[in-house]
């Protein structure tokens, strides 16, 4: 993470998870070829309270498939908590690919899954807003706090907005639809005040 020259900090909390929901990140795929994907920021949402992802991500799972973290959350009050090192492989995505400057990107690092972006990306979640608790297509949106928070965290990682995806966009499934209501102009605005 870089430095930003900005008068805005938020709070920022470290909420380590289980190590069975996060891994190293591979500079092999599982045939053996090199990936050197540069990375990409995925956006998300909890659905949820950030308590309750935090606890999902501190619980075992040891089973491959029930898996699943982010690098940083943002709170409904703009607090950022850390979760998984930028340097490691957060579980965010799982069957997925990354539409952009370079074409399709994904990366297959257990054959006996679909690949995914989850070896280049860094995943950003922000908590749902209590009315969006459930499978609705919209919510009331994220507040004011967030969107400064999450422009200055983007900020921090030095990607550039060509490669800023969400998980709607990247995932294969059909079963991911986040962040909903989320506001790509606004968000936009913000980060590009930060960077310079």
């Amino acid at each position: 993470m870089r430095e930003v020259a900005s008068s805005y900090t938020p709070r920022q909390e470290i909420a380590p998870p289980h190590p069975t929901n996060f891994g190293y990140r591979f500079l092999t795929d599982a045939a053996g070829r090199p990936v050197n994907n540069d990375p990409i920021i995925v956006l998300h949402e909890t659905v949820g309270s950030a308590s309750s992802a935090i606890n999902t991500f501190r619980t075992p799972h040891p089973n491959d498939a029930d898996q699943r973290s982010y690098h940083a959350l943002i709170r409904l009050n703009g607090t950022v908590v850390y979760i998984v090192p930028p340097e490691y492989r957060a579980f965010g995505a799982g069957n997925s690919v990354f539409d952009g400057p370079n074409g399709r990107e994904t990366v297959n690092t257990n054959p006996q899954f679909p690949p995914s972006v989850n070896n280049f990306a860094y995943h950003i979640s922000l908590e749902t807003p209590g009315d969006g608790r459930g499978n609705q297509a919209r919510h009331s949106g994220y507040t004011s706090a967030q969107y400064q928070s999450l422009a200055w965290l983007t900020a921090r990682t030095g990607i550039p907005t060509n490669r800023i995806t969400t998980h709607r966009a990247v995932d294969r499934s059909g079963s991911r639809s986040d962040p909903r209501s989320f506001d790509r102009e606004r968000f936009l605005a913000l980060l590009g005040q930060f960077a310079g």
